[in-house]
């Protein structure tokens, strides 16, 4: 708990605590800044290192910030101090609407219709903004000076489709969560018409629907256990308002009112034929706090000021009271008491019909009041205010727009002023233009009350000049007045060609596409480089071309034959492992040499050196082995002494083609 003179980051000036809840304490403080006093959320130093728990927190200030609205508390700023999150927002000086009922106990059925009918405003102007509030509950209605009810906490509101949940359990308090919600499927706006309808069912009788020792025993009741009409704890309840009590409160969604226009226009009927409205005073007193002022004396001789008019006994009306003694003296005296309410009836008519405007009364201006304000001056003037809905831009949703007739007439006591109020702007959604003109397509757009923009974006696929799609896009309810850009296609955009000279070919297609471009025409091409590699590309390397243009490629191809290497001359390793390099296959075969400087040498190959053979072909080597060379030479016999032929060992040359390469 903070003492009063602290001040949160460095600008919010501690007052008072004005309250504290499940994951936050509430502080009165001064703006600094702005010189004004607001509400400051600070988030409990145990939660803020709860992820869940801090966006939840965040998520309060993202999603009521962007509500602007008469019945709903406004949020100014929110930041991170100490260690942990705040939220500054309007503070409103009143009491909750729990509070209230605690202190009251069932309220008058008109002013709890009052009241409900602020908080539907409310939810609707939220829902319109796809913002469910999920926590809908007394406790976060407050009601201000005015008896203006204004809806706050937006802590565990929903916007979209998230779900925030804690350890598994739905948030929120047990009394006033829907049957979905307590059984933790998905939540939308009649869920919060649920809660509304259990408030107004609180409101109406000073009791919640249902009652349990556990939340899981209440949490159980809003799944399968039916509600007793509020008329059986309140016989001022009508079978009108029963019903609609009860169908706001339907297990299944589907059975509520589609929405809170729909619950308002049903409350509005009821309120319409209610006997009476609540006299003002009564209600200011349950506003502010007091009980309501007595009754005045009722009876034959007391005359009653509603609205400055003096209401006499109506003609016809009997009265009950018994005859005093006396006889034909007491009915003398009666028929003398009959006499002068005639004569005194007739003196004011008489005086009303020639004081010509003392029936009259002028309209007051109500525009721009509340609807609750515009009202109780309607009927503090004696007119009988009848209220309606209308879209508007430029008037706040629940404030009166216009009235009818219009401010400063003249018109009898009792007239029936019609008064329009604002439900905000309202909302459409946004028409699918993709591919129109920009003409056409502004166009369009106007007439379902847009405000479009242009905005130049590149596209492959979309013409220049005409419309590649809307922001937002198409399909989204937006509301009337808003601004809708239209992004029109500037043709492709202009990309530079990457350099894959040498890449493989799955590397040069994945940089091309990578780029914005296309791989055009594939070839191929017989080269000594690695096959599969990239010979050559079309257009070139750094150029720029408009994106999804196509660029060719050239793929090296190994050769289907091969020049066979020379390899005379060489020693046996090296000429096969030459051979193998070039695809070909060694055979060795062995000659004999005399010449030591030959053995282990290739002395021939076949085929030649330089011709050409096609891969895996065999290629003979002769290699040199070290032994004699023999050649026989013939002699010539003489004819007395035969002789011994002499042999003789000579060497043979190599051919020339196999000598070593000088």
């Amino acid at each position: 708990m903070l003492d009063p003179g602290t001040t949160i980051d460095g600008r919010y000036r501690v007052l008072s605590r004005v309250g504290s809840g499940g994951m936050a304490d509430v502080y009165l403080a001064e703006d600094g800044l702005l010189g004004r006093q607001v509400a400051v959320k600070l988030l409990h130093h145990h939660f803020a290192e709860d992820q869940e728990f801090v966006e939840r927190f965040r998520r309060e200030a993202s999603s009521a910030a962007a509500l602007s609205h008469a019945n709903i508390v406004a949020i100014f700023d929110r930041g991170q101090w100490q260690g942990t999150y705040y939220i500054a927002m309007e503070y409103v000086a009143g009491r909750s609407l729990k509070t209230i009922v605690r202190e009251q106990g069932a309220l008058d059925p008109a002013l709890a219709i009052d009241i409900v009918s602020q908080i539907l405003h409310a939810a609707r102007f939220a829902h319109r903004h796809g913002v469910i509030h999920r926590d809908l509950k007394p406790h976060n209605v407050l009601l201000d000076d005015e008896g203006r009810a204004r809806v706050t906490d937006f802590g565990i509101a929903r916007a979209g489709a998230s779900d925030m949940t804690l350890t598994g359990s739905i948030m929120g308090t047990a009394q006033y969560l829907s049957p979905e919600q307590a059984q933790g499927h998905a939540v939308g706006a009649t869920s919060d018409l649920y809660s509304v309808g259990v408030i107004l069912y609180e409101l109406l009788t000073g009791v919640v629907p249902f009652e349990g020792e556990t939340a899981v025993a209440i949490a159980f009741k809003q799944v399968a256990a039916e509600p007793r009409p509020p008329s059986a704890l309140n016989p001022a309840v009508s079978g009108g308002l029963d019903a609609i009590v009860l169908r706001a409160l339907a297990k299944d969604p589907d059975r509520r009112f589609s929405d809170a226009d729909e619950f308002r226009a049903a409350l509005a009927r009821e309120r319409a034929a209610l006997p009476a409205p609540v006299p003002a005073a009564a209600a200011a007193a349950v506003l502010v706090g007091g009980p309501p002022p007595p009754p005045g004396p009722v009876g034959a001789s007391a005359a009653r000021h509603t609205g400055g008019a003096l209401l006499l006994p109506a003609a016809g009306v009997r009265d009950e009271r018994p005859l005093p003694s006396g006889g034909a003296p007491g009915r003398r005296r009666r028929l003398l008491l009959a006499l002068a309410a005639a004569v005194l009836v007739a003196a004011v008519v008489l005086a009303l019909l020639l004081s010509g405007t003392a029936a009259k009364v002028t309209v007051p201006d109500v525009t721009g009041q509340t609807e609750q304000a515009a009202v109780a001056t309607l009927r503090r003037a004696g007119l009988a205010p009848a209220a309606s809905l209308a879209a508007s831009s430029t008037v706040a949703s629940g404030l009166v727009i216009s009235e009818s007739p219009h401010r400063g007439s003249r018109v009898a006591r009792g007239t029936r002023v019609a008064i329009t109020v604002s439900s905000g702007p309202s909302s459409a959604a946004v028409e699918n233009v993709e591919g129109l003109s920009v003409a056409r397509a502004m166009a369009r757009l106007r007439a379902s009350g847009f405000k479009p923009a242009t905005k130049s974006q590149p596209s492959a696929s979309i013409a220049k000049g005409l419309v590649i799609g809307t922001d937002p896009p198409a399909g989204t309810v937006a509301l009337v007045g808003s601004a809708v850009t239209l992004l029109v296609s500037s043709g492709p955009a202009q990309v530079r060609v990457p350099d894959v000279l040498g890449e493989s070919q799955t590397a040069a297609e994945a940089a091309l596409t990578g780029a914005g471009l296309e791989v055009g025409t594939i070839s191929s091409r017989v080269s000594g480089q690695t096959p599969g590699s990239v010979l050559a590309q079309s257009p070139h390397g750094g150029v720029s071309l408009p994106s999804g243009s196509k660029v060719g490629l050239t793929i090296a191809q190994a050769p289907s034959q091969v020049a066979v290497p020379g390899v005379v001359g060489e020693d046996e390793a090296k000429a096969a492992a030459a051979l193998g390099a070039a695809g070909l296959t060694p055979k060795i075969v062995s000659a004999k040499t005399s010449e030591p400087s030959r053995v282990g040498l290739v002395l021939k190959q076949s085929p030649a050196a330089g011709h050409r053979a096609r891969k895996g072909a065999t290629v003979t080597l002769t290699v040199g082995t070290l032994g004699p060379q023999t050649q026989t030479t013939p002699t010539t016999p003489t004819t007395t002494t035969p002789t011994t032929p002499t042999t003789t060992s000579t060497t043979t040359p190599p051919p020339a083609s196999a000598l070593p390469a000088k």
